[in-house]
């Protein structure tokens, strides 16, 4: 049974990523368009982008930069999302494209800017035509409502699985054995490898022009990559080394043409449950629940399971209990459900043999529920049909007996803005294992920061130590929206910057590490900073500290502007010409100003920052803005401005402030308007005072 459904979590992501576009049947806006439509209903959702982008470079048709949207939204690239949703129905009097202002507030949603989508949720409740997406935005509000008074479980931290296990593309379903082995599905790395050589052998079959140009891409016809497919892996974990490299199950589990991940144990360990899928592009074709059994040489031959597959997709399979029986959970797509995918169980009958499903009817919603995981009579499963945080939450459920209690949301760190899956725990219970796409230092996602699923483990802290910041204004009302920078302090320099906002409440949480000393500035635009400093010297107990912080009132007619540590500042008049690194005779009364600054405030030492605008090569751009901020630096130089209290740093086409990205028809003036100077302060005074004439506004903090 084929299932039109972009199920990136499971594994197909792993797939889209490596497929080089197909040359589009025609040229032509329209035939691009076309050519896009068609990959959008195989699945291909890079291919359907790059084809809608080069519409959009020909004719700016606000259709085809919706289908520019949902193709970032399906390919989980929520800021691209957000931007192409909002660029379209900013400028929507007539309210044509209202029915997208649902897609809009998810992809807000899944970039934390909760009360931004709070409002397109309630523009759709008011004004949109699908009732069942009219009820879905209601549960998107109760769920940024829910996060509004979630406090952070700080006595947990989430950590990411590291490069032995986490690959640029999605990993999926993982498990702990009893023998502390994590299995999990991943990109088969020798199908990875065959695919970067097919792509190597259709780089080296482009020919070349007597100029030495490369010929068009639609000039050159080559066969597609060879399909690669998630296989299921296991790594040992190694005391004071961490998580080893990952070695690929035998061919008894992972068959050939298959998709083989999603999986889990029996109580004994001696049953591994999984899934095998058969995909076409982004769709599953098939999807079964299969076992294999332990023997002393390894696992066995793996069987289908009777009872629990049908035409349908099945999948997540994981052992529990219920009712005094051993039954299967999983989810799956079965005519009759409550929504896309539901929750079941089977009873155990026989060997790898249960009874018909039965629907878990007050777990499922008009949505879909995926991944139980059942240990001692609670289950946790994710889901976007309840009121949750992201996209896929994770909820826990006791049974009762006869029945279940009503699904409780995990909250942060468990839950993100985005999707959490998988949620188990080891068998000795220390640590508990998850699948997410959250943006994460560690992560090494393919496309975008939220492209591709890694693999994290929860594990309760050792020491905690947290702060809350409680921010009020000069009535002791609480000032929502505030800033909390936590600065560890260090002899003779300011160390790392942890930067907290709150847009729902007043109050910051930051957790603090044992004999540290640290300031904390606290800052809302509108009012004065204010700092306090603390230490965690000589804490051995879990701790919490609360800290009232009182933010007077910015007068209305300063002519300052008060900026923090960390805190990008713009200097309006420091512009370049086209490809060059000069600095004009216009930038040096800023750059005039900067050395006043610095003369000011003789301890600070700063990031000197410069930006191109989006035309060109990206590699070029980003030497062309490092030689401009070298220009930049060297113009303090010569001005007595010590080399030692200057960064100089180029982001290239990193940071576009208006609309002028890749494609865009834009004039040279708008163009100019990306071309810049910034910089920030990275160590000496928490807090200066910038005069506003120096900063733009628009700009400031992007």
């Amino acid at each position: 049974m084929k299932c039109k459904l972009f199920f990136s979590a499971l594994l197909i992501l792993s797939t889209v990523f490596i497929l080089q576009a197909q040359p589009a049947t025609g040229n032509t806006p329209d035939a691009l368009v076309r050519s896009g439509d068609e990959q959008i209903e195989k699945g291909q959702y890079y291919r359907a982008l790059e084809q809608y982008e080069k519409a959009y470079k020909e004719i700016k048709e606000r259709d085809i930069a919706v289908k520019i949207a949902k193709a970032h939204l399906l390919l989980r690239d929520y800021n691209k999302a957000s931007v192409w949703f909002g660029r379209v129905l900013s400028r929507d009097r007539a309210n044509k494209y209202n029915e997208y202002r649902f897609d809009y507030g998810i992809s807000l949603k899944m970039n934390e800017a909760y009360t931004e989508a709070a409002e397109e949720f309630k523009k759709y409740i008011e004004n949109g035509s699908d009732e069942l997406l009219k009820k879905q935005a209601q549960t998107e509000l109760e769920g940024i409502e829910l996060r509004a008074n979630l406090k952070e479980n700080v006595g947990i931290e989430v950590k990411n699985a590291g490069k032995n296990i986490n690959t640029p593309e999605s990993q999926s379903g993982p498990a702990i054995d009893k023998e502390g082995l994590l299995y999990f599905g991943s990109l088969d790395a020798k199908d990875e490898k065959k695919s970067k050589k097919g792509n190597q052998k259709k780089d080296d079959k482009r020919k070349t022009d007597k100029d030495g140009e490369a010929l068009k891409e639609d000039e050159t016809k080559s066969e597609d990559d060879p399909a690669a497919y998630m296989k299921i892996y296991q790594a040992s974990f190694a005391e004071g080394k961490g998580w080893q490299k990952a070695e690929i199950l035998p061919e008894l589990i992972n068959r050939n043409g298959y998709h083989s991940a999603n999986v889990s144990f029996s109580k004994d360990g001696q049953t591994m449950f999984f899934t095998r899928a058969i995909s076409e592009g982004g769709f599953m074709e098939e999807s079964k629940i299969y076992a294999s059994t332990k023997t002393a040489t390894g696992w066995s031959p793996a069987i289908e399971v009777k009872g629990v597959n049908g035409d349908y997709l099945a999948r997540h399979p994981v052992e529990g209990e219920l009712y005094g029986n051993r039954v299967l959970l999983f989810s799956a797509n079965i005519p009759g459900g409550k929504g896309g995918f539901d929750l079941y169980y089977a009873t155990k009958i026989g060997e790898a043999e249960y009874n018909a499903p039965v629907n878990i009817a007050g777990l499922n919603t008009g949505a879909d529920e995926w991944s139980p995981y059942m240990v001692e009579g609670m289950m946790y499963f994710s889901s976007n049909g309840w009121p949750g945080i992201g996209g896929f939450d994770v909820f826990q459920t006791r049974w009762t007996g006869s029945d279940w209690t009503k699904p409780e949301n995990m909250g942060i760190p468990v839950n993100s803005s985005v999707d959490d899956l998988f949620y188990k725990l080891s068998p000795s219970g220390e640590r508990a294992v998850i699948v997410s796409n959250r943006a994460h230092p560690d992560s090494k996602s393919l496309k975008s920061k939220t492209c591709c699923d890694d693999i994290y483990f929860i594990e309760k802290r050792k020491l905690v130590i947290d702060l809350t910041t409680i921010v009020l204004d000069e009535k002791k009302k609480g000032i929502k929206g505030a800033t909390a920078q936590l600065i560890e302090m260090k002899t003779g320099k300011d160390g790392e910057i942890q930067s907290k906002s709150n847009s729902q409440g007043n109050e910051i949480s930051h957790l603090l590490d044992k004999d540290k000393n640290y300031k904390v500035v606290v800052s809302k635009e509108g009012y004065f900073p204010a700092e306090f400093e603390l230490n965690t010297v000589g804490i051995e107990k879990d701790q919490s500290i609360k800290k009232e912080v009182v933010l007077r009132v910015l007068p209305p007619e300063s002519d300052v502007e008060i900026v923090t540590i960390n805190e990008p500042i713009r200097l309006n008049k420091i512009y370049y010409d086209f490809d060059d690194d000069k600095i004009l005779p216009d930038a040096e009364k800023d750059l005039g100003y900067l050395k006043e600054l610095m003369d000011k405030y003789p301890d600070m030492v700063i990031e000197l920052s410069s930006h191109t605008d989006s035309r060109g090569n990206d590699d070029y751009n980003e030497k062309l803005s490092q030689r401009r901020a070298n220009s930049a630096k060297k113009w303090l130089m010569g001005k007595k401005v010590s080399a030692q209290r200057i960064v100089a740093k180029g982001y290239g086409e990193d940071k576009i402030l208006n609309h002028c990205n890749n494609g865009e028809d834009c004039t040279e003036e708008e163009h100019r308007f990306n071309r810049r100077t910034e910089f920030k302060i990275l160590s000496g005074p928490t807090t200066i005072e910038v005069r506003k004439e120096v900063m733009n506004k628009k700009s400031k903090g992007k």
